[in-house]
């Protein structure tokens, strides 16, 4: 029976799967291009596998649990179950992968004096670097995006600013790639468009959740969250006193 993924080895106890879509694209590079242009694919995706371990590795010691990494013909994506909700973790965890790819085209290219092979892929690890850190959230350089304005605006309206600019990214990058037939581009601008909206849907569900709890609490100045997200939250007994005297004044002044 046919999967949709293999898992091919574990690092740091998380598992790093290859989706049957990019096991077909590696079987039709080897009948197109041969034994050579499979090898290179297999060392651009084990780029992309170590990109992602970068992020996981600062995500494990941030506190998050690290489900899976998904490599796929348009990429790797790592499944997290909660993402680091400090702006200078998120920051950090963010640029832990394009750094990782700026330190492996250092290597590639300190390589690339034995075999022009390595030059290939070091200018391949370089545009990875660069490429993700477009502010397009929520790519790494969108996250460091907001990271920035989250001590500024708050981690909801940072989230829907910088997912406003990813999908206004997206839909240049889309047009673009339809214009110059690069459907690997458009492809990639959808996924992004969607996982804009998906993230902040979630984090404002979130935000919904904490202001829900904040309102039930019976205590007197309760932190929701840590700063710089802490809000002060009024006692719901407070509130009912508030509305009860306004309607109670309002009544004798009928009367009156």
């Amino acid at each position: 029976m046919i999967k949709r993924s293999y898992l091919i080895s574990r690092v740091m106890g998380i598992p790093v799967r290859v989706h049957i879509t990019l096991i077909i694209l590696l079987i039709i590079l080897t009948f197109s291009s041969g034994v050579f242009g499979m090898l290179y694919a297999v060392a651009l995706f084990a780029s992309v596998a170590l990109h992602e371990l970068g992020h996981s590795w600062v995500a494990i010691r941030k506190g998050c649990r690290v489900h899976e990494i998904m490599l796929l013909p348009i990429g790797g994506v790592a499944k997290m179950n909660n993402i680091p909700s400090r702006p200078r973790d998120e920051l950090l965890m963010a640029a832990a992968g394009p750094l990782t790819s700026l330190l492996l085209a250092v290597f590639f290219g300190w390589l690339g004096q034995f075999a022009f092979f390595f030059i290939s892929l070091r200018n391949v690890n370089l545009m990875l670097c660069l490429f993700n850190l477009i502010p397009c959230f929520p790519m790494d350089g969108g996250r460091i995006f907001r990271a920035f304005m989250t001590p500024r605006l708050g981690r909801l309206n940072a989230t829907a600013l910088a997912a406003r600019i990813g999908r206004i990214l997206a839909v240049a990058g889309g047009i673009f790639g339809l214009f110059d037939k690069d459907y690997i581009l458009v492809i990639i601008a959808i996924f992004i468009y969607q996982a804009a909206g998906a993230e902040y849907r979630a984090v404002y569900m979130q935000q919904m959740s904490q202001d829900w709890f904040s309102a039930g609490q019976q205590d007197a100045d309760v932190e929701v969250s840590p700063p710089p997200y802490a809000r002060k939250a009024q006692p719901v007994w407070k509130k009912w006193s508030q509305k009860s005297n306004a309607f109670f004044n309002d009544l004798f002044k009928n009367w009156g």
